[in-house]
């Protein structure tokens, strides 16, 4: 296909070319089945007149790249873009302005929440886009025509979609919402919690007890140091669930730790060792170097209780301005503003990222709608 390009000096002139456009469509493939990053397989790049898919297994200079995705005269348009932010950070292009995400706008214009590409596109333009080549192996070489078909479809009909969504925003408020969120998304990678603090992130971790929270906080930070030195999917270090466990049970021995529910052979001779000492140097840590499931007790309500105060919260800004509740919060924000408020002690809180409650536009509009508590009203003032 004339369109692929496989060297650095076609891909500088097709940067050049449509640095003079209005919109760039773009788009990523990658695999990521057993790494904790994923391996960048081709980009896709569409400006209205150029297609091009962009091999980056031989190219080595981005920065033409990278500087067309900052110029902020020209709108980048991608769909559903978490993971494609992250497979192109691996090539050092952080900085994408302004970003047109048109899942989150099919969202914020009330079409439906994690509305599909292809789905968007059949509404849009009545195309119905093949979808069989989503599972293939975009890092083998030659890649076949019918590959290359597909990923040049991914963007050859993103553009006109952007450009039917973009009719539809009547509201003037609403396109700086998108386009501050699709700033959000990035500044969220760019501020990733403390490895210390990924504790915070485990499903039900609320539910342990002081002692176990140390074990829990020492296993979680150890898994993920392991899993980026030698770039492996964390559940294939040691899965959530077993995390869990260690820390409720706490074995002090190898032979104890057969208990522990999926525990192979293998994990036991890789990782046996390192586990149970991580453990024990949790059980010998002074109490008042655990973390508490909750702090401020003596004024905490009850997390079921909180949660239900802050989805209300939502839903009621929700329906004063009629932006969707879940383009203003996923759970992930909310707990997000939960454990910054009551998980933390205060030294540990200025080791976070500022809740995404708490920035932008969704300070603007949510923190009249919050109780905020006692512990944290100081610096949400200093916030303001």
């Amino acid at each position: 296909m004339s369109y692929l390009i496989t060297d650095n000096h076609t891909l500088a002139q097709y940067c050049q070319n449509a640095a003079g456009q209005s919109a760039l469509a773009v788009d990523s493939e990658f695999i990521r089945q057993s790494t904790l990053y994923p391996k960048l397989g081709l980009i896709q790049l569409f400006d209205g007149k150029q297609l091009a898919l962009v091999d980056p297994l031989t190219i080595t200079d981005w920065q033409p790249l990278a500087q067309l995705f900052a110029d902020e005269t020209i709108v980048k348009t991608l769909h559903s873009c978490n993971e494609d932010l992250e497979a192109l950070a691996t090539i050092g292009i952080t900085h994408i302005q302004p970003l047109f995400d048109t899942q989150l706008a099919a969202e914020l214009l009330g079409l439906g929440s994690s509305i599909g590409y292809a789905r968007l596109v059949e509404q849009a333009t009545g195309e119905l886009l093949d979808k069989s080549e989503s599972r293939t192996d975009w890092l083998a070489r030659p890649l076949a025509e019918k590959q290359l078909e597909y990923a040049a479809n991914d963007v050859t009909y993103l553009l006109p979609l952007y450009q039917h969504l973009l009719t539809q925003f009547t509201d003037p408020a609403l396109l700086p919402l998108l386009l501050a969120e699709g700033q959000q998304l990035q500044q969220r990678r760019a501020n990733p919690l403390p490895p210390r603090l990924k504790y915070l992130e485990i499903k039900n971790g609320t539910l342990l007890r002081s002692r176990d929270l140390a074990v829990l906080r020492e296993l979680v930070a150890w898994r993920l140091e392991y899993a980026a030195s030698r770039d492996l999917a964390l559940g294939l270090v040691i899965k959530d669930f077993q995390m869990l466990e260690l820390a409720k049970r706490k074995p002090g021995s190898v032979e104890s730790l057969l208990n522990i529910p999926g525990m192979t052979g293998r994990d036991l001779r890789r990782h046996a060792k390192t586990i149970i000492e991580l453990i024990e140097q949790a059980k010998q840590l002074p109490q008042e170097a655990c973390p508490q499931p909750f702090y401020h007790v003596e004024h905490f309500p009850g997390e079921k209780a909180v949660l239900a105060e802050l989805g209300s919260a939502i839903k009621e800004l929700s329906a004063n301005t009629g932006i969707p509740a879940a383009f203003i919060s996923v759970r992930r924000q909310l707990h997000e503003y939960f454990n910054w408020c009551w998980r933390v002690t205060a030294q540990e809180r200025a080791l976070l990222p500022v809740p995404e409650y708490l920035t932008g536009w969704r300070q603007q509009l949510l923190l009249p709608h919050l109780a905020v508590p006692a512990q944290v009203q100081n610096l949400v003032k200093n916030l303001e």
